[in-house]
Parts: structure tokens; sequence; C-alpha cells
């Protein structure tokens, strides 16, 4: 899935701008998802820059950046699965939508968002589907969602086989 670059401005902010992600961008987005963003100087590790080699190629795989006067401040990963059911109508999997914590609730996911939804909208897709760990039903990230039109209709489950990541340990009070 291929996006064109889209812009917006939240009320009293500066403007923020979606792309795809490139092959250049490995370290903007290594940077949101440290939560540092803006400035950090982020160094990839071999296996993360051969990952993001792989992604790259990957036709159905779009990873979407967003920046503020060119800083990265937000990304998140949608892969498109042809799909036999819904009259062979693709399906859309939303992953890893994070916002760096000083940019948070001033309209960065919901931009990222809707640039996803346009361009599931116009590859033909019937459903997209987004995951959202319970930790999140208290911080606004349920509530973004929902007033995108997501619905929590469905039951998630989740088998790690290998690290559990620290945030969902944290999150069980491992």
């Amino acid at each position: 899935m291929t996006t064109e670059q889209d812009s917006f401005s939240p009320p009293n902010s500066r403007p923020c701008v979606v792309r795809s992600a490139g092959p250049d961008d490995l370290r903007s987005v290594l940077a949101v998802h440290s939560g540092r963003g803006e400035g950090a100087e982020i160094a990839a590790s071999e296996l993360e820059q051969q990952t993001w080699a792989c992604m790259m190629r990957t036709d159905d795989l779009t990873v979407y950046l967003a920046e503020i006067d060119g800083d990265p401040v937000g990304t998140a990963t949608v892969m498109m699965m042809p799909n036999l059911t819904y009259g062979c109508a693709p399906t859309a999997f939303i992953e890893a939508v994070v916002v760096i914590p000083n940019q948070r609730r001033k309209g960065i996911a919901t931009a990222i968002l809707r640039q996803v939804l346009n361009d599931a909208r116009s590859t033909g897709c019937n459903k997209v589907q987004l995951l959202s760990h319970k930790r999140h039903a208290t911080d606004g990230a349920h509530s973004l969602y929902t007033t995108l039109g997501f619905e929590p209709e469905a039951e998630g489950f989740r088998l790690y086989l290998g690290q559990v990541p620290a945030a969902i340990q944290a999150a069980k009070g491992i």
C-alpha cells in the first residue's frame, strides 16, 4: 500500500505531515519507538537494519511516519493481507501505533489513522483490524479508536513465542 503525503495542522500547532516511510527512515521510526522522537540520535543494530530492509521490500506493508518540521513524532505499520472472504477484498492489519510522549493528544495518531483508513479504502479493503492492549483502555487510545469508527467487537489472543515485551510484563505485574 502506498500513500501520498498528507498534512494537517492542529489548532495552535505546527503542521504535521503523514507519509510513507522509505528506506532512509529507519532511524526516524526507531526514534519514535524509543519515545524520544524529535532530534534523537538513534543507532540501528544490524538486526534492525536487516529487518527494515525486509519490511521495505514487502509489497503489502507500509510504515507510516508523522513528522513536524521534519522531526519524527509518530508512526504505525500496516499490512494488507489478501483474503478469500468478503468477496476477496483484502484486510488491513494495523500494528505499532506510536506517538512520542510530548506530542500525544495533539491529533497525530488521529492523522496517521485517518491516512491509513483512506489508503485502506482506496485499495478496496473491506475490514481493518487493530489490536490494542487492555492497558490502553484508560490512557485515551481506546477512545481514539472508537472515535474513528473502530468497534471493540472481538476478543484478541496473543502468544509470545519469545521475549514478552517489558510493557506487557509491567501491565501484568510480572
